[in-house]
Protein backbone atom coordinates (compact mmCIF):
# COMPACT_ATOMS: atom_id res chain seq x y z
CA UNK A 1 0.00 0.00 0.00
CA UNK A 2 1.31 3.42 -0.86
CA UNK A 3 1.61 6.08 1.81
CA UNK A 4 2.31 9.79 1.85
CA UNK A 5 4.41 11.69 4.31
CA UNK A 6 1.97 12.74 7.03
CA UNK A 7 1.76 16.19 8.48
CA UNK A 8 3.24 16.73 11.94
CA UNK A 9 0.08 16.09 13.96
CA UNK A 10 -0.43 14.99 17.59
CA UNK A 11 -0.20 11.23 17.95
CA UNK A 12 -1.85 8.90 20.45
CA UNK A 13 0.22 6.00 21.80
CA UNK A 14 -1.37 2.87 23.31
CA UNK A 15 0.52 0.04 25.04
CA UNK A 16 -2.39 -1.82 26.66
CA UNK A 17 -2.52 -5.20 24.87
CA UNK A 18 -6.24 -5.74 25.50
CA UNK A 19 -7.00 -2.31 24.08
CA UNK A 20 -4.77 -3.03 21.07
CA UNK A 21 -6.51 -6.40 20.53
CA UNK A 22 -9.89 -4.66 20.55
CA UNK A 23 -8.75 -2.13 17.94
CA UNK A 24 -7.43 -4.93 15.69
CA UNK A 25 -10.80 -6.66 16.02
CA UNK A 26 -12.48 -3.45 14.88
CA UNK A 27 -10.26 -3.28 11.79
CA UNK A 28 -12.06 -6.34 10.41
CA UNK A 29 -15.29 -4.40 9.94
CA UNK A 30 -14.07 -0.81 9.55
CA UNK A 31 -12.93 0.51 6.17
CA UNK A 32 -9.14 0.55 6.45
CA UNK A 33 -6.46 -0.26 3.91
CA UNK A 34 -3.97 -2.61 5.57
CA UNK A 35 -0.30 -3.06 4.76
CA UNK A 36 2.71 -4.51 6.51
CA UNK A 37 6.47 -3.96 6.49
CA UNK A 38 9.17 -6.43 7.53
CA UNK A 39 12.02 -5.46 9.85
CA UNK A 40 13.58 -2.10 9.03
CA UNK A 41 12.33 -2.14 5.44
CA UNK A 42 10.28 0.85 4.28
CA UNK A 43 8.52 -1.31 1.68
CA UNK A 44 4.84 -1.87 2.50
CA UNK A 45 2.95 -4.90 1.17
CA UNK A 46 -0.86 -5.13 1.17
CA UNK A 47 -2.38 -7.61 3.65
CA UNK A 48 -5.79 -8.81 4.75
CA UNK A 49 -6.79 -9.52 8.35
CA UNK A 50 -7.90 -13.13 8.79
CA UNK A 51 -8.62 -12.99 12.51
CA UNK A 52 -7.32 -12.65 16.06
CA UNK A 53 -6.99 -15.33 18.75
CA UNK A 54 -7.49 -13.45 22.04
CA UNK A 55 -6.56 -16.44 24.16
CA UNK A 56 -3.21 -17.10 22.45
CA UNK A 57 -2.73 -13.39 21.64
CA UNK A 58 -2.05 -14.19 18.00
CA UNK A 59 -3.04 -12.21 14.89
CA UNK A 60 -3.51 -14.00 11.54
CA UNK A 61 -2.79 -12.12 8.29
CA UNK A 62 -2.52 -12.92 4.58
CA UNK A 63 0.21 -11.07 2.65
CA UNK A 64 -0.85 -10.50 -0.96
CA UNK A 65 1.37 -10.69 -4.07
CA UNK A 66 4.36 -11.91 -2.06
CA UNK A 67 6.56 -12.90 -4.99
CA UNK A 68 9.52 -10.93 -3.69
CA UNK A 69 9.36 -12.41 -0.17
CA UNK A 70 10.24 -15.89 1.00
CA UNK A 71 8.68 -17.43 4.11
CA UNK A 72 12.13 -17.82 5.65
CA UNK A 73 12.77 -14.08 5.23
CA UNK A 74 9.69 -13.19 7.28
CA UNK A 75 9.53 -15.72 10.13
CA UNK A 76 10.95 -14.44 13.44
CA UNK A 77 11.09 -10.92 12.01
CA UNK A 78 9.60 -7.83 13.64
CA UNK A 79 6.60 -6.57 11.67
CA UNK A 80 4.76 -3.23 11.51
CA UNK A 81 1.08 -3.20 10.53
CA UNK A 82 -0.35 -0.01 9.02
CA UNK A 83 -4.10 0.67 8.84
CA UNK A 84 -5.16 3.71 6.85
CA UNK A 85 -8.63 5.19 6.37
CA UNK A 86 -9.89 8.53 5.14
CA UNK A 87 -9.72 9.97 8.65
CA UNK A 88 -6.87 8.26 10.48
CA UNK A 89 -3.66 6.29 10.27
CA UNK A 90 -3.00 3.48 12.76
CA UNK A 91 0.50 2.07 13.20
CA UNK A 92 0.88 -1.20 15.13
CA UNK A 93 4.50 -1.95 15.99
CA UNK A 94 6.65 -4.77 17.36
CA UNK A 95 4.67 -7.73 16.03
CA UNK A 96 6.70 -10.93 15.71
CA UNK A 97 6.11 -13.36 12.86
CA UNK A 98 5.64 -16.71 14.61
CA UNK A 99 4.68 -18.86 11.62
CA UNK A 100 4.76 -18.13 7.88
CA UNK A 101 3.26 -20.52 5.29
CA UNK A 102 3.12 -19.96 1.53
CA UNK A 103 -0.06 -20.75 -0.38
CA UNK A 104 0.34 -19.91 -4.08
CA UNK A 105 0.77 -16.10 -4.22
CA UNK A 106 -0.13 -15.62 -0.54
CA UNK A 107 1.98 -15.75 2.58
CA UNK A 108 -0.22 -16.67 5.55
CA UNK A 109 1.24 -15.23 8.76
CA UNK A 110 0.57 -15.91 12.45
CA UNK A 111 1.98 -13.03 14.50
CA UNK A 112 2.17 -12.01 18.11
CA UNK A 113 0.04 -9.08 19.24
CA UNK A 114 1.73 -5.72 18.61
CA UNK A 115 3.29 -4.16 21.68
CA UNK A 116 2.59 -0.55 20.69
CA UNK A 117 -0.11 1.29 18.75
CA UNK A 118 0.14 4.81 17.39
CA UNK A 119 -2.81 6.59 15.82
CA UNK A 120 -2.83 9.92 14.02
CA UNK A 121 -5.83 11.87 12.79
CA UNK A 122 -5.40 12.83 9.14
CA UNK A 123 -5.92 16.27 7.72
CA UNK A 124 -5.90 17.01 3.97
CA UNK A 125 -4.44 13.57 3.22
CA UNK A 126 -7.43 11.73 1.80
CA UNK A 127 -6.38 9.55 -1.11
CA UNK A 128 -8.81 9.46 -4.02
CA UNK A 129 -8.79 6.42 -6.31
CA UNK A 130 -9.59 6.86 -9.99
CA UNK A 131 -12.43 4.62 -11.17
CA UNK A 132 -12.51 2.76 -14.47
CA UNK A 133 -12.46 5.10 -17.43
CA UNK A 134 -10.89 8.03 -15.56
CA UNK A 135 -7.73 8.36 -17.62
CA UNK A 136 -5.05 10.77 -16.42
CA UNK A 137 -1.77 10.54 -18.30
CA UNK A 138 1.52 10.64 -16.44
CA UNK A 139 4.96 11.65 -17.74
CA UNK A 140 7.95 11.05 -15.44
CA UNK A 141 11.21 12.84 -16.24
CA UNK A 142 14.01 11.75 -13.93
CA UNK A 143 16.75 13.84 -15.49
CA UNK A 144 16.51 17.08 -17.39
CA UNK A 145 16.62 16.92 -21.20
CA UNK A 146 15.85 13.19 -21.14
CA UNK A 147 12.83 11.37 -22.61
CA UNK A 148 9.97 10.95 -20.15
CA UNK A 149 8.46 7.68 -18.94
CA UNK A 150 4.74 7.46 -19.75
CA UNK A 151 2.11 5.98 -17.48
CA UNK A 152 -1.25 6.59 -15.80
CA UNK A 153 -2.50 7.97 -12.49
CA UNK A 154 -4.09 5.44 -10.13
CA UNK A 155 -4.83 7.64 -7.12
CA UNK A 156 -4.01 11.10 -5.82
CA UNK A 157 -3.91 13.06 -2.57
CA UNK A 158 -2.61 16.48 -1.61
CA UNK A 159 0.60 14.85 -0.44
CA UNK A 160 1.32 12.47 -3.29
CA UNK A 161 0.05 9.94 -5.80
CA UNK A 162 0.24 6.37 -6.98
CA UNK A 163 1.38 6.02 -10.59
CA UNK A 164 1.26 3.03 -12.91
CA UNK A 165 3.88 2.49 -15.62
CA UNK A 166 4.88 -0.52 -17.72
CA UNK A 167 7.32 -2.83 -15.95
CA UNK A 168 9.51 -2.58 -19.04
CA UNK A 169 10.04 1.15 -18.33
CA UNK A 170 10.55 0.83 -14.58
CA UNK A 171 14.27 -0.04 -14.51
CA UNK A 172 15.59 3.51 -13.74
CA UNK A 173 13.13 4.10 -10.88
CA UNK A 174 14.54 3.68 -7.38
CA UNK A 175 13.29 4.42 -3.89
CA UNK A 176 14.10 7.96 -2.70
CA UNK A 177 15.00 9.01 -6.27
CA UNK A 178 13.94 12.57 -7.09
CA UNK A 179 11.76 13.18 -10.13
CA UNK A 180 12.83 16.41 -11.85
CA UNK A 181 9.44 16.77 -13.55
CA UNK A 182 6.19 14.92 -12.96
CA UNK A 183 3.40 15.90 -15.34
CA UNK A 184 -0.26 14.91 -14.94
CA UNK A 185 -2.46 15.43 -18.02
CA UNK A 186 -6.24 15.47 -17.45
CA UNK A 187 -8.87 14.75 -20.14
CA UNK A 188 -9.90 18.42 -20.51
CA UNK A 189 -6.31 19.36 -21.40
CA UNK A 190 -5.32 20.77 -17.99
CA UNK A 191 -1.87 19.84 -16.76
CA UNK A 192 -0.28 19.76 -13.34
CA UNK A 193 3.52 19.85 -13.20
CA UNK A 194 5.53 19.33 -10.04
CA UNK A 195 8.68 17.81 -8.58
CA UNK A 196 8.34 14.59 -6.64
CA UNK A 197 10.22 11.89 -4.79
CA UNK A 198 9.76 8.14 -5.21
CA UNK A 199 8.64 6.43 -2.02
CA UNK A 200 8.25 2.90 -3.31
CA UNK A 201 8.35 0.86 -6.51
CA UNK A 202 6.45 -2.44 -6.58
CA UNK A 203 5.13 -4.89 -9.17
CA UNK A 204 1.39 -4.24 -9.63
CA UNK A 205 0.00 -7.69 -8.86
CA UNK A 206 0.57 -10.19 -11.64
CA UNK A 207 0.34 -7.58 -14.39
CA UNK A 208 3.08 -6.18 -16.62
CA UNK A 209 2.94 -2.87 -14.73
CA UNK A 210 4.72 -1.32 -11.77
CA UNK A 211 3.04 0.78 -9.08
CA UNK A 212 5.11 3.87 -8.17
CA UNK A 213 4.27 5.72 -4.98
CA UNK A 214 5.48 9.34 -5.01
CA UNK A 215 5.27 12.32 -2.67
CA UNK A 216 5.02 15.85 -4.04
CA UNK A 217 7.81 18.20 -2.94
CA UNK A 218 8.59 21.92 -2.99
CA UNK A 219 4.89 22.79 -2.74
CA UNK A 220 4.04 26.43 -2.03
CA UNK A 221 0.59 27.71 -1.08
CA UNK A 222 -0.58 28.16 -4.68
CA UNK A 223 0.69 24.67 -5.50
CA UNK A 224 -1.25 23.21 -2.57
CA UNK A 225 -4.44 25.06 -3.52
CA UNK A 226 -4.12 23.65 -7.02
CA UNK A 227 -3.75 20.14 -5.62
CA UNK A 228 -6.83 20.59 -3.41
CA UNK A 229 -8.82 21.49 -6.53
CA UNK A 230 -7.52 18.46 -8.45
CA UNK A 231 -8.22 16.06 -5.58
CA UNK A 232 -11.71 17.44 -4.98
CA UNK A 233 -12.62 17.31 -8.68
CA UNK A 234 -11.25 13.78 -8.99
CA UNK A 235 -13.32 12.70 -6.00
CA UNK A 236 -16.42 14.38 -7.47
CA UNK A 237 -15.92 12.57 -10.79
CA UNK A 238 -15.36 9.21 -9.05
CA UNK A 239 -18.57 9.65 -7.02
CA UNK A 240 -20.49 10.57 -10.17
CA UNK A 241 -19.18 7.59 -12.15
CA UNK A 242 -19.81 5.13 -9.33
CA UNK A 243 -23.36 6.42 -8.77
CA UNK A 244 -22.71 7.05 -5.08
CA UNK A 245 -23.98 10.63 -4.93
CA UNK A 246 -27.54 10.08 -6.06
CA UNK A 247 -29.32 12.53 -8.31
CA UNK A 248 -27.46 15.48 -6.77
CA UNK A 249 -24.05 14.33 -8.05
CA UNK A 250 -22.67 15.84 -11.23
CA UNK A 251 -19.49 15.32 -13.28
CA UNK A 252 -16.30 17.32 -13.05
CA UNK A 253 -15.20 19.52 -15.97
CA UNK A 254 -11.67 18.22 -15.32
CA UNK A 255 -12.69 14.88 -16.83
CA UNK A 256 -14.52 16.28 -19.87
CA UNK A 257 -12.92 16.32 -23.29
CA UNK A 258 -13.69 17.58 -26.77
CA UNK A 259 -11.43 14.98 -28.34
CA UNK A 260 -13.21 13.04 -31.12
CA UNK A 261 -14.50 9.72 -29.85
CA UNK A 262 -14.03 10.55 -26.16
CA UNK A 263 -16.73 9.09 -23.92
CA UNK A 264 -17.11 9.50 -20.20
CA UNK A 265 -18.19 5.92 -19.69
CA UNK A 266 -15.57 3.23 -19.81
CA UNK A 267 -14.93 2.36 -23.42
CA UNK A 268 -14.64 -1.10 -24.79
CA UNK A 269 -11.14 -1.75 -25.92
CA UNK A 270 -10.53 -3.53 -29.15
CA UNK A 271 -9.11 -6.94 -28.57
CA UNK A 272 -5.42 -6.93 -29.34
CA UNK A 273 -4.01 -9.91 -31.21
CA UNK A 274 -3.07 -12.53 -28.64
CA UNK A 275 0.57 -13.65 -28.59
CA UNK A 276 1.36 -17.24 -29.47
CA UNK A 277 1.77 -19.60 -26.48
CA UNK A 278 5.55 -19.48 -26.95
CA UNK A 279 5.68 -15.66 -27.00
CA UNK A 280 3.32 -15.56 -24.00
CA UNK A 281 5.71 -17.82 -22.08
CA UNK A 282 8.63 -15.52 -22.94
CA UNK A 283 6.65 -12.45 -21.88
CA UNK A 284 6.12 -14.05 -18.47
CA UNK A 285 9.90 -14.58 -18.25
CA UNK A 286 10.46 -10.91 -19.10
CA UNK A 287 8.01 -9.97 -16.30
CA UNK A 288 10.04 -12.03 -13.86
CA UNK A 289 13.26 -10.31 -14.99
CA UNK A 290 11.72 -6.87 -14.39
CA UNK A 291 10.52 -7.94 -10.92
CA UNK A 292 14.01 -9.21 -10.06
CA UNK A 293 15.60 -5.98 -11.28
CA UNK A 294 13.18 -3.90 -9.18
CA UNK A 295 14.27 -5.82 -6.08
CA UNK A 296 17.93 -5.45 -7.07
CA UNK A 297 17.60 -1.70 -7.71
CA UNK A 298 15.78 -1.05 -4.45
CA UNK A 299 17.98 -3.28 -2.26
CA UNK A 300 15.20 -5.66 -1.29
CA UNK A 301 15.49 -9.40 -0.63
CA UNK A 302 16.19 -10.90 -4.04
CA UNK A 303 13.35 -13.12 -5.38
CA UNK A 304 15.54 -16.01 -6.52
CA UNK A 305 12.53 -17.87 -7.93
CA UNK A 306 12.18 -15.21 -10.61
CA UNK A 307 15.47 -16.31 -12.19
CA UNK A 308 15.44 -19.99 -11.22
CA UNK A 309 11.90 -20.51 -12.50
CA UNK A 310 12.66 -18.58 -15.67
CA UNK A 311 15.74 -20.72 -16.33
CA UNK A 312 13.67 -23.89 -15.92
CA UNK A 313 11.05 -22.54 -18.33
CA UNK A 314 13.62 -21.68 -20.99
CA UNK A 315 15.42 -25.01 -20.74
CA UNK A 316 12.13 -26.90 -21.00
CA UNK A 317 11.16 -24.91 -24.09
CA UNK A 318 14.60 -25.52 -25.59
CA UNK A 319 14.18 -29.24 -25.10
CA UNK A 320 10.64 -29.43 -26.48
CA UNK A 321 10.39 -26.70 -29.16
CA UNK A 322 13.89 -25.45 -29.83
CA UNK A 323 13.32 -23.80 -33.22
CA UNK A 324 9.96 -22.27 -32.25
CA UNK A 325 11.66 -20.75 -29.20
CA UNK A 326 14.42 -19.17 -31.29
CA UNK A 327 11.85 -17.52 -33.55
CA UNK A 328 9.74 -16.30 -30.62
CA UNK A 329 12.81 -14.58 -29.15
CA UNK A 330 12.64 -12.17 -32.11
CA UNK A 331 9.01 -11.26 -31.35
CA UNK A 332 9.75 -9.25 -28.20
CA UNK A 333 10.54 -5.93 -29.86
CA UNK A 334 8.38 -4.03 -27.33
CA UNK A 335 10.77 -5.03 -24.55
CA UNK A 336 13.88 -2.97 -23.66
CA UNK A 337 17.06 -3.89 -25.52
CA UNK A 338 18.74 -5.20 -22.34
CA UNK A 339 15.89 -7.68 -21.79
CA UNK A 340 15.99 -8.91 -25.39
CA UNK A 341 19.77 -9.29 -25.21
CA UNK A 342 19.70 -11.10 -21.84
CA UNK A 343 17.05 -13.55 -23.02
CA UNK A 344 18.83 -14.27 -26.30
CA UNK A 345 22.16 -14.83 -24.57
CA UNK A 346 20.57 -17.05 -21.90
CA UNK A 347 18.74 -19.25 -24.41
CA UNK A 348 21.61 -19.55 -26.90
CA UNK A 349 24.21 -20.12 -24.19
CA UNK A 350 21.94 -22.72 -22.57
CA UNK A 351 21.57 -24.38 -25.97
CA UNK A 352 25.34 -24.45 -26.56
CA UNK A 353 26.13 -25.77 -23.07
CA UNK A 354 23.39 -28.41 -23.26
CA UNK A 355 24.81 -29.71 -26.54
CA UNK A 356 28.20 -30.43 -24.93
CA UNK A 357 28.19 -33.66 -22.84
CA UNK A 358 31.02 -32.44 -20.61
CA UNK A 359 29.16 -29.28 -19.51
CA UNK A 360 25.46 -30.11 -20.06
CA UNK A 361 24.87 -30.61 -16.31
CA UNK A 362 25.68 -26.92 -15.74
CA UNK A 363 23.00 -25.65 -18.13
CA UNK A 364 20.58 -24.39 -15.45
CA UNK A 365 23.27 -22.49 -13.55
CA UNK A 366 24.56 -20.96 -16.79
CA UNK A 367 21.10 -19.78 -17.89
CA UNK A 368 20.36 -18.24 -14.48
CA UNK A 369 23.60 -16.25 -14.56
CA UNK A 370 23.10 -15.22 -18.20
CA UNK A 371 19.62 -13.85 -17.44
CA UNK A 372 21.14 -11.52 -14.84
CA UNK A 373 24.48 -10.72 -16.49
CA UNK A 374 23.55 -7.25 -17.85
CA UNK A 375 21.45 -5.97 -14.94
CA UNK A 376 24.39 -4.09 -13.44
CA UNK A 377 24.18 -1.62 -16.34
CA UNK A 378 20.71 -0.53 -15.22
CA UNK A 379 22.02 -0.04 -11.69
CA UNK A 380 24.45 2.60 -13.03
CA UNK A 381 21.77 4.84 -14.56
CA UNK A 382 21.86 8.33 -13.02
CA UNK A 383 22.09 11.95 -14.16
CA UNK A 384 25.58 11.36 -15.61
CA UNK A 385 24.48 8.18 -17.42
CA UNK A 386 20.74 8.70 -18.02
CA UNK A 387 20.47 5.84 -20.52
CA UNK A 388 22.48 2.75 -21.47
CA UNK A 389 21.15 2.91 -25.02
CA UNK A 390 22.08 5.32 -27.76
CA UNK A 391 25.37 7.13 -28.24
CA UNK A 392 27.66 7.30 -25.21
CA UNK A 393 30.72 9.48 -24.75
CA UNK A 394 34.10 8.07 -23.72
CA UNK A 395 33.53 8.75 -20.00
CA UNK A 396 30.13 7.05 -20.07
CA UNK A 397 31.48 4.00 -21.89
CA UNK A 398 34.30 3.65 -19.38
CA UNK A 399 31.86 4.08 -16.50
CA UNK A 400 29.54 1.45 -17.96
CA UNK A 401 32.28 -1.15 -17.68
CA UNK A 402 31.87 -1.06 -13.91
CA UNK A 403 28.52 -2.84 -14.34
CA UNK A 404 30.17 -6.21 -13.73
CA UNK A 405 31.57 -5.27 -10.32
CA UNK A 406 28.39 -3.53 -9.17
CA UNK A 407 26.26 -6.56 -10.07
CA UNK A 408 28.66 -9.02 -8.45
CA UNK A 409 28.60 -6.94 -5.26
CA UNK A 410 24.80 -6.85 -5.29
CA UNK A 411 24.65 -10.65 -5.71
CA UNK A 412 27.29 -11.37 -3.08
CA UNK A 413 26.04 -14.03 -0.70
CA UNK A 414 23.25 -15.24 -3.03
CA UNK A 415 23.45 -18.97 -2.25
CA UNK A 416 21.26 -19.84 -5.23
CA UNK A 417 23.90 -18.53 -7.66
CA UNK A 418 26.86 -20.89 -7.61
CA UNK A 419 30.30 -19.28 -7.18
CA UNK A 420 31.52 -20.81 -10.43
CA UNK A 421 28.67 -19.23 -12.41
CA UNK A 422 29.02 -15.96 -10.51
CA UNK A 423 32.56 -15.81 -11.87
CA UNK A 424 32.47 -17.64 -15.23
CA UNK A 425 29.37 -16.04 -16.74
CA UNK A 426 28.76 -12.75 -14.96
CA UNK A 427 32.42 -12.07 -14.24
CA UNK A 428 33.98 -13.33 -17.47
CA UNK A 429 31.44 -12.88 -20.27
CA UNK A 430 33.20 -9.65 -21.29
CA UNK A 431 36.76 -11.04 -21.03
CA UNK A 432 38.82 -11.98 -24.13
CA UNK A 433 41.53 -14.59 -24.69
CA UNK A 434 44.14 -11.93 -25.48
CA UNK A 435 43.43 -9.93 -22.30
CA UNK A 436 41.67 -7.09 -24.13
CA UNK A 437 38.40 -7.61 -22.26
CA UNK A 438 37.13 -6.38 -18.89
CA UNK A 439 36.81 -6.08 -15.92
CA UNK A 440 40.08 -7.88 -15.05
CA UNK A 441 41.75 -8.33 -18.45
CA UNK A 442 41.95 -12.10 -17.90
CA UNK A 443 43.40 -14.14 -20.73
CA UNK A 444 44.26 -17.59 -22.00
CA UNK A 445 44.00 -20.41 -19.50
CA UNK A 446 42.42 -18.10 -16.90
CA UNK A 447 39.20 -18.36 -18.94
CA UNK A 448 37.22 -21.61 -18.59
CA UNK A 449 35.29 -23.28 -21.42
CA UNK A 450 32.03 -21.81 -20.03
CA UNK A 451 33.55 -18.30 -20.02
CA UNK A 452 34.75 -18.79 -23.61
CA UNK A 453 31.31 -19.98 -24.75
CA UNK A 454 29.65 -17.03 -23.01
CA UNK A 455 31.97 -14.54 -24.73
CA UNK A 456 31.10 -15.95 -28.17
CA UNK A 457 27.31 -15.99 -27.59
CA UNK A 458 27.27 -12.54 -26.01
CA UNK A 459 29.34 -10.96 -28.79
CA UNK A 460 27.34 -12.49 -31.67
CA UNK A 461 24.06 -11.24 -30.19
CA UNK A 462 25.47 -7.78 -29.42
CA UNK A 463 26.89 -7.37 -32.94
CA UNK A 464 23.67 -8.43 -34.69
CA UNK A 465 21.55 -6.11 -32.52
CA UNK A 466 20.97 -2.52 -33.71
CA UNK A 467 22.08 0.15 -31.21
CA UNK A 468 21.65 3.89 -31.11
CA UNK A 469 25.17 4.45 -32.44
CA UNK A 470 25.28 1.78 -35.17
CA UNK A 471 23.14 -0.64 -37.21
CA UNK A 472 23.24 -4.34 -36.47
CA UNK A 473 25.38 -6.67 -38.57
CA UNK A 474 24.14 -9.80 -40.30
CA UNK A 475 24.94 -13.16 -38.70
CA UNK A 476 27.53 -13.92 -41.39
CA UNK A 477 29.29 -10.60 -40.75
CA UNK A 478 29.38 -11.34 -37.01
CA UNK A 479 30.65 -14.89 -37.62
CA UNK A 480 33.39 -13.59 -39.89
CA UNK A 481 34.48 -11.03 -37.26
CA UNK A 482 34.81 -13.64 -34.50
CA UNK A 483 36.27 -16.41 -36.66
CA UNK A 484 39.12 -14.22 -37.91
CA UNK A 485 40.08 -13.19 -34.36
CA UNK A 486 41.16 -16.48 -32.77
CA UNK A 487 43.37 -14.52 -30.41
CA UNK A 488 40.24 -13.05 -28.80
CA UNK A 489 37.56 -15.70 -29.29
CA UNK A 490 37.91 -19.46 -28.94
CA UNK A 491 37.63 -20.77 -32.53
CA UNK A 492 36.27 -24.11 -31.30
CA UNK A 493 33.24 -22.47 -29.71
CA UNK A 494 32.77 -20.06 -32.61
CA UNK A 495 32.58 -23.09 -34.91
CA UNK A 496 30.21 -24.95 -32.59
CA UNK A 497 27.94 -21.91 -32.40
CA UNK A 498 27.78 -21.64 -36.22
CA UNK A 499 27.01 -25.35 -36.44
CA UNK A 500 24.10 -24.93 -34.01
CA UNK A 501 22.57 -21.92 -35.80
CA UNK A 502 23.74 -22.03 -39.42
CA UNK A 503 24.46 -19.15 -41.79
CA UNK A 504 20.75 -18.22 -41.91
CA UNK A 505 19.82 -18.25 -38.21
CA UNK A 506 16.18 -18.47 -37.17
CA UNK A 507 14.77 -14.96 -36.89
CA UNK A 508 17.04 -13.49 -39.58
CA UNK A 509 15.70 -11.68 -42.64
CA UNK A 510 16.55 -13.22 -46.03
CA UNK A 511 16.02 -12.08 -49.62
CA UNK A 512 15.01 -14.26 -52.54
CA UNK A 513 15.85 -13.46 -56.17
CA UNK A 514 12.16 -12.89 -56.95
CA UNK A 515 12.28 -9.76 -54.78
CA UNK A 516 10.71 -11.39 -51.73
CA UNK A 517 11.83 -10.70 -48.15
CA UNK A 518 11.14 -13.37 -45.56
CA UNK A 519 11.89 -14.21 -41.94
CA UNK A 520 13.52 -17.58 -41.33
CA UNK A 521 11.31 -19.69 -39.04
CA UNK A 522 12.87 -23.16 -39.26
CA UNK A 523 16.10 -24.75 -40.47
CA UNK A 524 16.82 -28.25 -41.75
CA UNK A 525 19.61 -30.46 -40.42
CA UNK A 526 22.12 -28.80 -42.75
CA UNK A 527 21.29 -25.30 -41.47
CA UNK A 528 19.29 -24.24 -44.55
CA UNK A 529 15.90 -22.48 -44.25
CA UNK A 530 12.98 -24.90 -44.61
CA UNK A 531 10.15 -22.65 -43.41
CA UNK A 532 9.84 -18.86 -43.78
CA UNK A 533 7.37 -16.03 -43.23
CA UNK A 534 7.20 -13.94 -46.43
CA UNK A 535 6.55 -10.29 -45.54
CA UNK A 536 7.51 -8.09 -48.49
CA UNK A 537 7.55 -8.16 -52.29
CA UNK A 538 10.11 -5.56 -53.38
CA UNK A 539 9.31 -6.03 -57.07
CA UNK A 540 5.75 -4.78 -56.52
CA UNK A 541 6.42 -1.41 -54.88
CA UNK A 542 7.23 -2.94 -51.54
CA UNK A 543 3.97 -4.89 -51.28
CA UNK A 544 3.47 -6.13 -47.71
CA UNK A 545 2.62 -9.83 -47.20
CA UNK A 546 2.25 -12.33 -44.37
CA UNK A 547 2.52 -15.82 -45.86
CA UNK A 548 4.19 -18.80 -44.21
CA UNK A 549 5.78 -21.09 -46.80
CA UNK A 550 7.61 -24.40 -46.56
CA UNK A 551 10.51 -25.42 -48.80
CA UNK A 552 8.25 -27.12 -51.33
CA UNK A 553 6.88 -23.63 -52.14
CA UNK A 554 10.24 -21.83 -52.30
CA UNK A 555 10.38 -22.13 -56.11
CA UNK A 556 7.83 -19.31 -56.43
CA UNK A 557 10.14 -17.02 -54.41
CA UNK A 558 13.27 -17.58 -56.50
CA UNK A 559 16.80 -18.38 -55.42
CA UNK A 560 17.94 -17.56 -51.89
CA UNK A 561 20.19 -14.50 -52.29
CA UNK A 562 21.37 -13.98 -48.73
CA UNK A 563 20.82 -12.14 -45.44
CA UNK A 564 19.43 -8.61 -45.19
CA UNK A 565 19.51 -6.01 -42.43
CA UNK A 566 15.88 -5.42 -41.37
CA UNK A 567 16.31 -1.80 -40.15
CA UNK A 568 16.03 -0.31 -43.62
CA UNK A 569 12.68 -1.97 -44.25
CA UNK A 570 10.96 -1.29 -40.94
CA UNK A 571 10.08 -4.97 -40.53
CA UNK A 572 9.64 -7.11 -37.40
CA UNK A 573 9.36 -10.93 -37.29
CA UNK A 574 5.74 -11.09 -36.01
Amino acid sequence: MDTVEAEDLPKIEIRDLEHIAGIIDALSYHTHALSISVGESSICCPVTLRGIDHEQKVVSLSLLDAQSLEAADVVDQSLTLMAESDSETIRLEAMMALEVVRKNDLLNLRCSLPQTLHTTAKRNSTRVFLSQGMKVGVAITLYENQPSIAGHLRNISIGGALLEIPLAASAPLKMEEFIARLELSFPNGEQFITMAQIRHVNPAGRSHFAAIGVSFINADRAHEQRLIYLVNETEREAVYRNGEGGRMSFPSPLYSSNEPGYKRSARRHRHKPQPTPMVAALLEVTRQLHIFLLALQNQRPLPAKCLLGSADTLLTLLQRQRQTLFYALHCLNQEPAWVQHSLNVAVRLGDLVSSDPEHAHKAREVVVAALAHDMGKLMLVDDTLPSIEGQLNTHQRDHLRSHVAILQDALEGADWLTPIMHHEVIGCINERLDGSGYPKALKGEALSPIARMAAVVDTVDAMTRTRGDRPGKTAIEAYRYLYHRPGRFDKHWVTRYIQRHGFYPIGSLVKFSGGFLAWVMELDDSGQPQRVRVVRNLSREGRTMNDILSRVDFAQLGKLDGLMRPEGFGLTPH
